[in-house]
């Protein structure tokens, strides 16, 4: 059993060696002049050992995107300031994700295209990562009802889709632009979520 488990910790040694030398080759050289060869000189490894973890370059670079951008997406959610408004809880997950298309634009432009277009298990994946943020915006929907924030009888899910809708529209002006610049999608998309949110906030009056 103890030799198993060295086994297990030194193929994903190595399969994290591969996706940080893929990584460097895809933003120094981008995806369509990385090679498989100069892939496996920097990280010193065959092409064959490659080949066993990785079936073609198409997927290593969804992989080194996947496992980042799930990284990332748990850190935006643990950030998420437990006692602001719904509004302000959105805002932070979006700017944490924003910030991080922001930083990684270069190799960013390439591979959103590539999962967006996915198929077959890329697809299940992604849209498996889509569906766990959305459980997380419907998990701080909730929040808000019962503090009163929103109306009780607002579909939770419907409000979560929105919001997320909004947040990809501000993602693909980003990645279209020359500049990715996360304060400016970050204004771009408050005051749609202020519309959105005129539209559920609890109306008090104050006789």
């Amino acid at each position: 059993m103890a030799k198993k488990t060295l086994r297990d910790q030194r193929k994903l040694e190595l399969r994290k060696k591969i996706l940080q030398a893929a990584r460097a080759q895809f933003v120094e050289y981008g995806f369509e002049k990385t090679t498989m060869r100069g892939l496996a000189e920097v990280a010193g490894v065959g092409l064959g050992t490659i080949s066993l973890h990785f079936k073609d370059k198409n997927t290593l670079l969804l992989s080194v995107f996947y496992d980042e951008i799930t990284d990332v997406s748990f850190e935006a959610v643990e950030s998420v300031p437990v006692d602001g408004s719904l509004k302000e809880q959105f805002l932070s997950m979006a700017g944490s994700l924003y910030r991080y298309y922001g930083a990684n634009i270069i190799f960013l432009q390439t591979v959103v295209k590539e999962a967006v277009f996915a198929t077959g298990e890329w697809k299940e994946k992604f849209d498996g990562q889509v569906g766990e943020m959305m459980i997380r915006v419907i998990t701080l929907v909730d929040a808000a009802k019962e503090r009163g924030e929103i109306r009780r009888d607002v579909d939770a899910l419907a409000l979560g889709s929105v919001c997320w809708s909004l947040y990809l529209t501000g993602l693909i002006q980003g990645l279209t632009s020359e500049i990715f610049d996360p304060e400016i999608q970050m204004a771009g998309i408050e005051p749609l979520l202020d519309v959105v949110f005129d539209g559920v906030l609890v109306r008090r009056s104050y006789e």
